[in-house]
């Protein structure tokens, strides 16, 4: 009869540390998740909050410049301004 209270005992014993360690586990991985979110959130805020890209050094300053010169690029080629804008010539 004393062998079967302590093997109940270890018997609940150990599902109790399994639960213990399975939800440890889901803590873990919940806690890791929300100092990545608060780590992206408060990226996300200092970098709006400290200015525009170009002023936050040379580099961002480059990046600025040569996306400001793609954007204003032509969309059309430089050859269709020799193009005639009606087609009746090519019909």
């Amino acid at each position: 009869m004393i062998a079967e209270a302590i093997d109940t005992a270890l018997t609940v014993g150990y599902a109790l540390a399994g639960w213990v360690i399975f939800f440890a586990t889901i803590a873990a991985i919940l806690a890791l998740a929300a100092i990545a979110t608060g780590a992206w959130g408060v990226r996300a805020v200092w970098r709006r909050s400290v200015g525009p890209s170009w002023a936050r050094g040379r580099l961002g300053s480059r990046i600025y410049v040569a996306r400001r010169r793609r954007t204003r690029r032509p969309t059309r080629p430089l050859w269709s301004h020799h193009q005639p804008l009606d087609y009746e010539e090519a019909a």
